[in-house]
């Protein structure tokens, strides 16, 4: 059996950066970091993912530079393994058209990065809602799953009923306050602590929960953020699903778990061919530093019931 290693996330700090605007960004509500984390994938796309888990935003992650990072691999093998986690909904591509301020409108290339594995359904309502903002120009979507939005601020009112008896309030209180903690949170109040804030130290009688409420919320607002020195303020008003690995994106050609058919035509031949395995020992720079990842793979799935991966082997 052939070994591969994980230890490469202990250099992700040196990680190659991408232009600024660009690289990584993490998808949001992901599951606690673990060891489990990908027991479900074969072992080198587990290392690989270990791997850019634990990069910081904004780092270039395309197989070209994974490949340079990651000197067990080639291209081709480091390509294969991104096509499997997109595949498995860890990944996707986006091409975001943002409002720079005093530059104008531009475009970057961000790939988006979740350590829980999301469907393409969610992704596709992600991609329509990033940062909150209803993209125009996409059909009218609702928010995904926890995704930032009105969503979020209205569970945190409807939620004080729960905590406190006599902040009970009716869905029209609701939706009429949900703007005010829309605003708490987008100035960086968790849903948490709002909780917090709203129920506490309340007076002996509270006669109207909602007139009680907006009082406390218009009060308290939080200052809005200052914008840190020589930050560029941008503002996001287009995205497209872009395929993994080349230009095209949704509004040119059909993307299949976020992959054009191209693309997944060339995998899908390198993979017959043989060309997507490991860097053979004797063309590495240094020695390879071996840890059986596909041993511990099958152990975390043991420990969870979960079957193995059927032809899974560590570096392949």
């Amino acid at each position: 059996m052939t070994s591969t290693h994980i230890s490469a996330a202990l250099r992700a700090p040196a990680h190659r950066m991408a232009k600024a605007g660009f690289g990584k960004r993490h998808a949001p509500d992901e599951a606690p970091r673990g060891a489990a984390d990908f027991v479900h994938l074969p072992a080198r796309e587990a290392a690989i993912a270990a791997y850019v888990d634990r990069l910081p935003e904004g780092a270039a992650i395309g197989y070209k530079v994974l490949a340079d990072e990651l000197p067990d691999y080639g291209q081709q093998a480091c390509r294969s393994a991104l096509d499997r986690l997109t595949r498995a909904g860890h990944l996707r591509r986006v091409r975001v058209q943002i409002a720079v301020e005093g530059s104008g409108l531009r475009w970057v290339t961000r790939t988006f990065f979740s350590r829980t594995a999301r469907d393409a359904a969610w992704w596709k309502k992600y991609i329509r809602f990033i940062n909150g903002v209803d993209v125009p120009g996409q059909p009218q979507a609702a928010p995904a799953e926890a995704a930032p939005g009105p969503s979020e601020s209205y569970t945190v009112l409807a939620g004080l009923g729960r905590r406190e008896p006599r902040l009970q309030l009716s869905e029209d209180e609701c939706v009429s306050l949900e703007p005010l903690v829309r605003e708490w949170l987008a100035r960086g109040v968790g849903r948490e602590q709002a909780s917090q804030i709203l129920v506490a130290g309340l007076p002996a009688a509270v006669h109207s929960a909602g007139a009680f409420l907006r009082t406390r919320l218009e009060n308290k607002m939080p200052p809005a953020p200052q914008p840190k020195k020589n930050e560029v303020r941008e503002e996001i008003v287009a995205a497209l699903e872009m395929c993994a690995f080349c230009d095209e994106d949704e509004s040119t050609a059909t993307l299949v778990d976020g992959v054009c058919a191209d693309c997944r035509a060339d995998i899908d031949r390198d993979e017959a061919n043989g060309t997507t395995g490991d860097v053979p020992d004797t063309f590495l720079a240094r020695p390879r530093q071996r840890t059986d990842v596909a041993d511990k793979v099958a152990g975390l799935r043991a420990e969870m019931g979960r079957p193995a991966v059927p032809g899974a082997r560590a570096g392949r």
